[in-house]
């Protein structure tokens, strides 16, 4: 009787001992997983709320490249995520350009807008060839195919925003045709936004 006790006794120490052995290993593995997911969520938490944070966003932006001419033009889509309008009244470049200018179209011609960009609260505003665009011109230098731009936008209350960097690829000219431009002591004449000279632009002044 006593050999079988001692026996038992030796199994259910042995048996404690296995388990004591396994659930340290199981429970790091656990918390790993744990501590790994947490950490995912984190960051994704932390990425969804910096793009929160920012009222504007321009997406899908881009520059024109214009090689050997002294004006660009930048596209996307500028995005409010605000619960209020938001206004922009002007932008500047890193680019030494005479002129920084918030175009529109009127009446099939280009001209600078007189009033700001307003872009609603919670909805978007596309900027296009042959639309809305901003407009740099009397540019020291090109800008190349792949080559970076840092912009910012002014809005109503005087504020700067950032909205850069953005990269310049070539395109195709839009439907652009520039009328008077009153203000505008540079000379113009045969430019178009895409940087070729089979399609010219009507410049007057």
């Amino acid at each position: 009787m006593t050999n079988k006790i001692s026996h038992l006794i030796a199994g259910v120490s042995l048996s404690a001992l296995v388990l004591a052995g396994c659930s340290p290993d199981n429970e790091n593995d656990s918390n790993n997983s744990e501590s790994t997911s947490a950490a995912s969520s984190t960051a994704e938490t932390s990425e969804s709320t910096a793009a929160a944070d920012k009222d504007l966003t321009f997406e899908d932006a881009v520059v024109r490249a214009n090689e050997d001419k002294d004006m660009t033009a930048i596209f996307g889509t500028l995005v409010n995520h605000s619960d209020e309008d938001i206004e922009i009244t002007g932008f500047s470049t890193n680019l030494d350009a005479e002129m920084n200018q918030i175009h529109e179209t009127v009446d099939g011609q280009m001209r600078e807008k007189s009033s700001p960009l307003v872009i609603k609260a919670g909805e978007s505003h596309e900027l296009a060839p042959g639309g809305d665009h901003f407009m740099l011109m009397g540019m020291k230098e090109g800008i190349m195919p792949g080559d970076s731009l840092e912009l910012k936008v002014t809005l109503s209350g005087g504020d700067e925003m950032d909205l850069g960097p953005i990269q310049s690829r070539t395109m195709g000219a839009g439907d652009e045709d520039y009328g008077d431009m009153d203000g505008m002591d540079h000379d113009h004449s045969g430019h178009d936004h895409s940087g070729k000279d089979d399609e010219k632009e009507n410049h007057t002044h």
